[in-house]
């Protein structure tokens, strides 16, 4: 498949940038910034870090703009120093996605090869409009002609903050809507906003009640790109809680029964699935999750927890999540309480272990094989077992799947004031729906340090491991 391209930027640095480009006078502005890769399976991404604003004499402007030899080396030193790749930044007086000007292209080719020699990272250019709509390019080495650099442009550039906004390359990411089958979804928030949903890249990770009715939800919505991650198959006993399975799937793989159900009832024009048979721990099934733009933590254990949790901060991913806790008495025979929490994480928004979703004791437990060990497990306290207990009915797990479904949908379709939904907590014993107060992480949190880093964290929780193992 084609190797693809995008940046992130986070929303308090997409304002620093705009605060400093756009000028009263209207005139053009420069500056440049740092970024940290993130390497998916199919796309790499600019995580933009660090501004680095010109001092006084660093540039000129008139009309146009351009900017000293000292300026430029300075910013290359330091992301030398600092291992991270280099962007140069401008604005065009005109709104929307911003072509490139001879002079623009002039420009950053020049400072194509010397970046990637000092910097190992390929050098990434930026153009805002006016009204604050980015375009980008990454410029690599062509395969012809060893001195000359090849424009690749990107995708997209996300704006993360309390909402997502993604700005698409229309020659990348075209719209696929189909009108007709989504008149009424349309009329609720109007056809841009489904052109960009149907452009979103949409990540679900666990396939089983809860998962199987996102990718349900999200398909008949008209969400229409998908990379569907479970290593299981279903069996007879996953049928009185799942969507779209049938006797005869029972020991068919996950992905494949519910990305043909996406695809016989999804409402865009053309539905795209990757099928990953994987547990979130292995390479491969890893590096397809930081491909796309917001990923649904559809499962029940700590360990995937904990990496999804990374993937959120470090890669600058929005992870919906949710879990549900049924108890019943010793005999499994009454109903004594069921709960369930909703919540989105990742930047500026508490994580999934601050919010007390999983320990790092119990992760390594099960990383461990612990929690799978009946022997292990006779000995282990009551909150311990109730990590794997199978209690559970198909309403609990739809109504979680409507709520998850419904954190996504603030991030894109809500006002900013209104966007940032926090940790929603429903008691079905007593009918009450509550919000959890909690706004941000511990002090000491370890995931918060890792904000933006990418693959510079350091921090490797995935296995390499052959496919054959894992089917």
């Amino acid at each position: 498949m084609k190797q693809n391209y995008s940046v992130v930027i986070p929303d308090h640095i997409n304002q620093q940038l705009l605060y400093h480009l756009m000028r009263e006078d209207g005139d053009e502005e420069v500056c440049f910034a740092l970024y940290n890769p993130g390497a998916g399976l199919l796309r790499f991404t600019a995580i933009i870090d660090e501004v680095i604003l010109p001092e006084e004499g660093d540039r000129q402007v008139h009309g146009n703009v351009s900017f000293n030899p000292e300026y430029y080396e300075r910013v290359l030193q330091e992301a030398r120093k600092k291992q991270k790749g280099l962007v140069l930044l401008h604005i065009h007086p005109s709104p929307g996605f911003q072509k490139m000007s001879n002079d623009d292209v002039k420009a950053e080719t020049r400072m194509a090869g010397a970046v990637k020699s000092v910097t190992g990272l390929p050098f990434l250019g930026l153009t805002a409009g006016n009204d604050g709509t980015w375009s980008a390019r990454f410029w690599f080495r062509a395969k012809t002609k060893r001195k000359q650099y090849k424009r690749q442009w990107c995708e997209s550039v996300r704006v993360l903050g309390n909402k997502l906004k993604i700005h698409f390359n229309n020659d990348l990411r075209k719209p696929n809507i189909n009108e007709e089958a989504l008149l009424r979804t349309i009329s609720a928030w109007g056809r841009k906003t489904q052109e960009d949903i149907s452009r979103m890249k949409i990540c679900i990770v666990g396939l089983g009640s809860v998962g199987s009715m996102v990718a349900e939800c999200l398909a008949r919505t008209g969400f229409a790109d998908f990379t569907l991650i479970d290593f299981d198959l279903f069996e007879e006993k996953n049928r009185d809680r799942s969507m779209n399975v049938k006797k005869k799937h029972v020991g068919k793989r996950k992905v494949d029964v519910i990305a043909q159900a996406m695809k016989e009832n999804g409402t865009a024009q053309r539905i795209t699935v990757k099928k990953y048979p994987f547990s979130i721990y292995k390479e491969e099934a890893f590096k397809a999750a930081l491909d796309c733009d917001v990923i649904f933590s559809c499962v029940d254990r700590p360990h995937p927890r904990q990496i999804l949790n990374l993937i959120a901060y470090a890669y600058m991913i929005p992870v919906v999540d949710g879990g549900i806790l049924v108890r019943t008495n010793k005999t499994n025979t009454k109903l004594v309480g069921a709960d369930w929490k909703i919540q989105t994480v990742g930047y500026e928004r508490p994580c999934l272990e601050c919010l007390e979703q999983f320990t790092s004791t119990l992760a390594n437990l099960d990383k461990e094989g612990k929690l799978d060990d009946p022997k292990y497990m006779e000995g282990a306290d009551e909150s311990i077992r109730r990590l794997v207990s199978n209690e559970n009915v198909f309403a609990f797990s739809m109504n979680v799947a409507s709520l998850e479904v419904l954190q996504l949908l603030s991030l894109i379709v809500l006002p900013e004031y209104l966007a940032k939904t926090n940790q929603q907590f429903y008691h079905f014993t007593t009918r009450e729906f509550e919000k959890e107060p909690k706004s941000e992480c511990n002090d000491n949190c370890f995931y918060k340090a890792m904000t933006g880093l990418g693959d510079n964290t350091a921090v490797i929780m995935y296995e390499q491991i052959g496919h054959e193992e894992e089917v």
